[in-house]
This record gives structure tokens, C-alpha cells and sequence, in this order.
């Protein structure tokens, strides 16, 4: 009689034993297929993160190369040349990570890739940084079909990565739905306990390696997204300025405080002549990656479509057109030439805040603006301002951040005002700069801030010391206020 509870005891020891040895090898399977499936996940991650810097890479060879055909100042050569420098090391980096994913078609790809931009290299780019190309439109448009043939090599590799990740995730799935039915069959063996307990150490695994996997993902991908962004900005953000005898230049940029809000604030100048040059500033819609590339890519046909257009107005329809084209995100911006030789201001906006002049011995004033944004609608049309300046003059340019620190708009343009007339009347060399430290030295910045100022030296040839304006008939003055 007393023997008999024993038997239950023996029956589950045994069935312990048994079970227990594979419950521990289940677990170690889920682990090590878990950790293969990180490892596997790390590799593709990289893969694609190489992948992305030889576009970036393409794309600053494409941009220094355009600017440097386009205007001659070899300021643009220098993205070029430091791609040059990195992008034979990363294709050295690229081809061993996808052949140790067995990716042969995106190996195949990266090579066919590396050896485009070598040509591409050779008959286009050789060409046209050595401004010997007798037809440059026939190299340009030869430079386009490589870029693109180069573009659907890495759309390839991409592809062929994504699709690796989704057979590791499913093999990776299908592994532990197996060790999970072994657990379930060696746990229905032994008694409710022991299957309760299988069940939930199944559960528990899928839920930890699903939440795992999640939180790894989301984490990298914000990460990436940061970093790049950070990058693209800091890259788009021109930070030497052109150096005319009579035009001084002064440009800052101030990102939000949220981190996570970067922005697509730009703002640009192009020597186009000894005494011309034009200026440029905007501000895509919207924040993160997307917006840091919008950017560039607005950034880019502005400053391609100045080569075509003399017309701050016509520069902004063609812009326009282009950007409709391409489906982009919308874009203010405000852009025009000025001549160091007649003082003379000529520009546009597109929906963008009115530029602020001041002129020695006249108050700071808002100037004549108005038009859409660009990538809005088709055939929108944008009138040119010509202002005729003086010596001393400066025009300073700005995107909304340095207004919407207030949320009436009309303050924040007197206090614009007020720390622009500061500035120029305390004679600091950095007159963006200062204003910037004036508006925001005891605030936060709320969004980004872009701000540059275009000044005439020099003597005059004349005049009563007032400027000029004038504009397509029917435009809207917005002389809104002016500080005295």
C-alpha cells in the first residue's frame, strides 16, 4: 500500500527525465537559430547601409560634376573628389558582405555598378571637370543614362537584400514552430502540468524573439534615419560662401531643438560672374531622411536651372515644372542675383517670407513678395523684383523658423527687424550669426532656422541713398512694419 503513491513519483521522474532533455534542447535550437537569425539580420543591415552610402556617394560625384559644368567654380569639385576617395573602399566593403549572404545576383549587380562609375569616371566626368568636352550635352546626357544604369544595379542589390531578410525571418519562424510541436508532443506525455508548461515556455520564446526583433528594428532604423539625416544636412548646408570685392556674405543655420525634427532648411550662393551672384534659400515641407533629400534634390534644379534662367521668376516656373515632374514634396523658397557693380538686387519667392533690407540711413522693411510654393501646382507663375540699392545696402533672407518662435506672426517680423537693425549698426562681421544670437539666445528653437545676408561695399555711384523697387503690376506689398 505504501509503494503504490510511489509509482506516479518513478512514472513522473521518468517522464521528467525525458522531457527535461528535450525542453533544454528546444531551448538551445530556439537560441541558436534566434542567433543566427540576428547575425543574418546584422549582415543584410550592413549590406544595405553600404548600399545606401554608394548611392550617397553617386549622387555627390553627379553633384559636384553638374555644379562644376554648370558654373566653373571648383568649390563643387570637392564633394567629387571625396567620393572618389571612399567609394573604391566601400565597393570593397559591399562585395565580401553579399557574398557572404550568398546573394549572387546582388554580387553580380554591385560589380556591374562598380565597373558603371568607372566609365562613368572616364567619359563624363574626366570630360568635364577637365572642361575639354567639345559636346557637353552629348557627355551630360551619356552621364545620365550611366547614373541610371548605375541606380537600377543598387534598386537590385536592395531588392535581393529585402528579400534575403524575408526568407531568414520565415526559415527562422518555421524552426521554431517545429521545436515547438516537439515540446508540445514530449509535454502531452507527461501530465497537464508539464504541458501547461511547455506551452507557455513556447509562447514565451516566440513572444521574447518577435519583441526582440521589433525593438532591434525600430531602434536601427531610427538610428540610420538620424544619422543620415544628420549627415545629408549637414552636408546640404553650405558652410564657405563666395568672396566678391564688393558683395560680403554671412549665412547660419540652427537646427530644432527636438532632435528627431530634422528638417529640409537650405540656403545656397553661386558666383556667376566677377561682380554677380546668385543666392538662394528654402525650406521643404515636412521633417526626417525625405525631407534632408527633398531638399537636395529642390537644391539641386535651383541651382541647375540658373544656368538657363537670368529671371528670378522664370528660374522658379522651370523649377517648378521639374519638381511636379518628380512628384516632390512642396518647397518654399526665395532666390535672386545681385550685382556688386549697379547695387542692384533682382529676385523671387515662391511662397517663401518676404526678404528684409536695410539701407544705411533708412529704417529695416519687409520687401514686395508673393507666389505659390513650388511642387504645388502646374503652370504657376512667379513675378521678378528689382530693387536699385546703395552701398552699405543689406538684404537678409530667412526661413520661418525665425519667425515662429512667436505664434503671432507679425511680432516675430518686428523682433526680425529690430535684431537685424542691431546687428548691421553694431558693425559685426557675422551679421547672421548675430541676429540669430539676438532672437534666440534665451529661446528654443522650435523648428529649423536658416538665415543669410547678401551686403554691397564699396562706394556708389550716386543717388539719394533710398532704393528702388519695382515689380509686376498688381503684386502685393507687404511693407508690414518698419523700425525707426
Amino acid at each position: 500500500m505504501d509503494r503504490q503513491p510511489i509509482r506516479p513519483l518513478v512514472v513522473t521522474a521518468i517522464a521528467l527525465a525525458l522531457v527535461i532533455p528535450v525542453l533544454i534542447a528546444g531551448g538551445f535550437g530556439v537560441r541558436g537559430y534566434v542567433r543566427a537569425s540576428f547575425q543574418s539580420e546584422d549582415q543584410a543591415r550592413s549590406a544595405r547601409a553600404l548600399t545606401f552610402m554608394i548611392l550617397r556617394m553617386q549622387v555627390d560625384e553627379e553633384t559636384g560634376v553638374r555644379g562644376f559644368a554648370a558654373t566653373h567654380d571648383r568649390m563643387f569639385l570637392k564633394p567629387y573628389r571625396d567620393a572618389n576617395i571612399t567609394l573604391p573602399a566601400t565597393f570593397g566593403r559591399l562585395l565580401p558582405a553579399l557574398d557572404a549572404l550568398g546573394l549572387d545576383d546582388a554580387l553580380a549587380a554591385a560589380k556591374d555598378a562598380q565597373a558603371t562609375n568607372a566609365v562613368w569616371q572616364r567619359s563624363v566626368a574626366a570630360p568635364l571637370t577637365a572642361a575639354h568636352a567639345t559636346d557637353t550635352q552629348a557627355v551630360e546626357r551619356r552621364g545620365k543614362e550611366l547614373v541610371d544604369h548605375y541606380r537600377r544595379d543598387l534598386e537590385t542589390i536592395q531588392t535581393s537584400i529585402v528579400n534575403r531578410e524575408s526568407r531568414i525571418d520565415a526559415d527562422t519562424q518555421t524552426a521554431i514552430d517545429r521545436i515547438g510541436l516537439l515540446v508540445l508532443g514530449a509535454v502531452v506525455a507527461l501530465v497537464a502540468l508539464g504541458i501547461g508548461f511547455g506551452i507557455y515556455q513556447t509562447r514565451t520564446a516566440r513572444r521574447l524573439v518577435l519583441n526582440q526583433r521589433e525593438a532591434a528594428e525600430l531602434r536601427s532604423a531610427f538610428v540610420a534615419e538620424k544619422r543620415v539625416a544628420d549627415t545629408l544636412q549637414e552636408a546640404f548646408v553650405l558652410k564657405s560662401l563666395p568672396s566678391l570685392a564688393g558683395v560680403s556674405f554671412s549665412a547660419t543655420y540652427v537646427p530644432a531643438t527636438d532632435e528627431a525634427n530634422v528638417g529640409g532648411d537650405w540656403y545656397d550662393c553661386v558666383q556667376l560672374s566677377r561682380d554677380r551672384v546668385l543666392f538662394v534659400i528654402g525650406d521643404v515641407a515636412g521633417h526626417g531622411l525625405d525631407a534632408a533629400v527633398a531638399m537636395n534634390n529642390a537644391r539641386q534644379e535651383l541651382i541647375s536651372a540658373a544656368v538657363f534662367d537670368a529671371e528670378p521668376g522664370e528660374l522658379l516656373m522651370r523649377v517648378n515644372t521639374e519638381l511636379l515632374r518628380q512628384s516632390a514634396r512642396m518647397v518654399t523658397a526665395a532666390c535672386g542675383y545681385a550685382d556688386a557693380r549697379t547695387f542692384e538686387f533682382t529676385y523671387a519667392t515662391a511662397g517663401h517670407p518676404p526678404p528684409l533690407l536695410v539701407e544705411p540711413g533708412r529704417a529695416p522693411r519687409l520687401l514686395q513678395f508673393g507666389g505659390l510654393p513650388l511642387a504645388v501646382i502646374q503652370n504657376a507663375t512667379y513675378r521678378s523684383f528689382r530693387i536699385q540699392s546703395v552701398p552699405g545696402a543689406v538684404l537678409v533672407l530667412y526661413t520661418d523658423g525665425a519667425l515662429e518662435h512667436s505664434r503671432d506672426v507679425l511680432v516675430g517680423e518686428a523682433e526680425l527687424l529690430e535684431a537685424a537693425a542691431r546687428a548691421i549698426a553694431s558693425g559685426a562681421r557675422d551679421i547672421a550669426g548675430s541676429i540669430r544670437d539676438s532672437i534666440f539666445k534665451e529661446r528654443r528653437v522650435g523648428d529649423d532656422v536658416a538665415i543669410m545676408t547678401v551686403a554691397f561695399s564699396g562706394r556708389g555711384d550716386g543717388g539719394d541713398g533710398l532704393a528702388a523697387e519695382s515689380g509686376a503690376p498688381g503684386t502685393r506689398s507687404v511693407l508690414r512694419r518698419t523700425i525707426t
